[in-house]
């Protein structure tokens, strides 16, 4: 992509601590516009290429091709000068470093530090980072102006796609929105260390990414390395309702913090007192530094609201108002595959798509929405396995099975933990009878078109890997 700021050789040796292998010849560029990880995509001569290496790719395999098409300089491992013959590039630049995605991020860093941003913010959290920051995007950009606030778009909140959105800041952002997510050790901390944040949230420690994490206190671990990143005299905002987080935030000295919560009484700094749920909307009553006010929503479920209370407080740690926020915030339209109602006249009952991802807590949080919102209505789960739990998966599907059977009427399920939630069904007393094992579209669609839908609401909810969304001819 194209950068707004020109980078020399020396920009990138020094940041990425890259060693120069071929210095190219005297008609090199030694300044560079654009910096590209896709080979597909279009670049000039002033480009450097990225060859980014993970599981399933190998950008080095591509070296080759993008230098026939013109670009000049590559940064690759180590191992590449081993696989290739690099002789072919005489009049190239190739730069090796130890790990290209980690180079990635070293390169993005320095590029940061070359603008003035009035806030740089990462929202962390085991659900609900994607609606926290597009709903701080709205607000922000109510007030400023869309062309003064950036945020990483869709799920590019990973050791690439951080990289990927800090590149593509210009001279009228005033505002850097990022969510970062991780499942693997040590991943926020190079995330945070990347955009070094004025304003950090955490919006919840949940039962995510267990094979790695082990436990939930693992997770609280990995996301609380986003306080050490914070630079100058920052905030951190915390979810008061979440018990772990309210033992450890007293023991992190030199940091400001704010606090939302759905309960005053636990002392959070912005706090619903009142929540009313009606057929269209959810009327609200908050209380923030001993003034209240009044909000009308369109979003349903107490987890949203959590993420609603602390997008309205790093609204206010960057000069937005509350009630500006809270109108800015009226109409908000939920991402897709989270908890979104789907709006199509020809079916005869509610479809919520919530298929970008799930596990325990996100799980439960959508089934206590489902009741309280429709709580006169039928209740259909079509559910998919939860990723990535480790050694708690079938535990956790036991005890989801035993979840869903204090709503469900009826319940599709796909994935290898079928049994698992069976199990917990039964022991809730659910009637099996009127719950359907699938594994492809056309199962599923004789089982599902047979069932009496009128009336009813359907909850579509999986891992991501499930796709259950292809199930309904839906977009994520």
């Amino acid at each position: 992509m194209k950068i707004t700021y020109n980078l020399t050789l020396d920009d990138i040796l020094n940041s990425s601590g890259g060693k120069l292998v071929i210095a190219g010849d005297t008609t090199s560029p030694i300044v560079f516009n654009e910096i590209f990880t896709d080979s597909r995509k279009e670049f000039s001569k002033y480009s450097i290429f990225i060859a980014l290496k993970g599981k399933t790719f190998n950008g080095e395999s591509f070296v080759d091709a993008v230098f026939k098409n013109g670009a000049s300089c590559a940064v690759v491992s180590w191992s590449f000068l081993e696989d290739y013959d690099i002789s072919d590039y005489p009049d190239k630049i190739i730069i090796a470093v130890d790990d290209t995605v980690d180079a990635y991020g070293k390169i993005a860093r320095m590029y940061l530090g070359k603008f003035n941003i009035g806030k740089k913010i990462a929202i962390t959290g085991s659900c609900g980072k994607t609606t926290t920051k597009d709903m701080v995007y709205k607000i922000l950009a109510e007030k400023y102006g869309s062309t003064a606030v950036l945020k990483n778009l869709y799920n590019f909140n990973n050791l690439i796609g951080i990289p990927q959105t800090i590149l593509e800041l210009n001279i009228n952002h005033e505002f850097l929105i990022l969510e970062i997510g991780t499942n693997k050790k040590g991943e926020i901390k190079k995330l945070a260390e990347i955009i070094s944040p004025d304003i950090g949230a955490i919006i919840n420690i949940g039962k995510s990414h267990l094979l790695e994490f082990k436990n939930i206190e693992g997770v609280l671990e990995e996301k609380l390395a986003l306080a050490l990143a914070l630079k100058g005299n920052p905030y951190l905002i915390l979810n008061a309702d979440d018990e772990l987080l309210n033992k450890k935030y007293k023991m992190m000295p030199g940091i400001n913090f704010l606090s939302f919560g759905l309960e005053k009484k636990k002392s959070a700094d912005i706090a619903c007192s009142n929540i009313e749920y009606e057929k269209d909307c959810v009327r609200l009553a908050i209380e923030f530094k001993g003034k209240s006010y009044s909000a009308n929503v369109k979003f349903k479920g107490n987890h949203l609201i959590s993420d609603f209370l602390c997008a309205l407080l790093i609204g206010y740690l960057c000069g937005v108002d509350i009630d500006l926020s809270i109108k800015a915030l009226e109409n908000f339209v939920l991402p897709d595959g989270r908890m979104r109602v789907v709006n199509n006249a020809s079916i005869e009952y509610v479809l919520i798509n919530d298929t970008y991802n799930s596990n325990p807590d996100s799980l439960k949080a959508a089934l206590s929405s489902m009741n309280t919102n429709y709580a006169d209505k039928k209740k259909i789960l079509v559910l998919g396995d939860m990723l990535e739990l480790g050694d708690s998966s079938e535990v956790e599907h036991f005890n989801a099975g035993q979840e869903a059977a204090k709503i469900a009427d009826y319940i599709f399920y796909k994935g290898d933990y079928f049994n698992n939630v069976k199990d917990g069904l039964l022991k809730a007393g659910f009637d099996t009878n009127k719950l359907f094992l699938f594994d492809d579209k056309d199962i599923f669609k004789e089982k599902f078109l047979e069932l009496d839908k009128k009336g009813s609401v359907v909850l579509i909810k999986g891992s991501r890997e499930m796709r259950l969304e292809e199930y309904f001819n839906l977009d994520i």
